[in-house]
């Protein structure tokens, strides 16, 4: 970590669930934040489902895909922050078509990467899935999301021991208890990202 006075550090959550009342919204999402908050980082949320992101309203001219409003202030909120948190839905090996949009055309060449190398190399990232599905799905896909996530994709970003993955399987079945072992989990996470 930087030598940056912990009261300065910011943390980011990205966040793409269209169910305001699901548990990524609810118990995910306040758990992190409370988490960072409690830990003296500034804390703030790009829901991308409360914003009305739509990625696909800028396709067809590069310009606008790469600067328009919205990834103008996501490249903000990423600039400024030492810790980025994306909480997402996983469908078909894939993470919520707004977190791709985000990825996109907010961690754009010459911001997120140059000449290919990362540029985020400072910062920590974690990456939160879920899933309807159940755990023994994660064998039967040979885990091609995580594949795809942590070692092709964010990794042009960041460096790689910069970032965490953590997969929440059967989520609308979840018991208390399991979530909550869950939950824990992630704060284990953060618990050493801060170090």
């Amino acid at each position: 970590m930087s030598n940056k006075n912990i009261k300065d550090m910011q943390c980011l959550i990205i966040i793409a669930h269209p169910n305001r009342n699901s548990i990524e919204n609810n118990k995910i999402l306040n758990t992190i934040k409370r988490t960072y908050v409690r830990a003296g980082f500034n804390v703030n949320i790009a829901n991308l489902c409360n914003d009305v992101y739509n990625p696909f309203d800028f396709v067809g001219n590069i310009t606008n895909m790469k600067n328009n409003a919205f990834s103008k202030s996501y490249r903000h909120l990423v600039k400024t922050s030492q810790h980025i948190v994306i909480i997402s839905p996983t469908r078909w090996l894939s993470l919520s078509p707004l977190i791709e949009g985000f990825i996109d055309q907010v961690f754009t060449n010459n911001f997120a990467f140059k000449n290919g190398k990362p540029m985020f190399t400072e910062k920590k990232l974690m990456v939160i899935t879920t899933s309807n599905s159940i755990k023994s799905l994660k064998w039967k896909s040979l885990n091609l999301l995580w594949v795809r996530l942590r070692v092709m994709i964010f990794p042009q970003f960041f460096k790689f021991k910069n970032i965490r993955m953590y997969q929440i399987w059967n989520v609308k079945d979840k018991t208390g208890v399991e979530l909550n072992n869950d939950l824990s989990n992630i704060n284990k996470i953060i618990d050493n990202l801060k170090n």
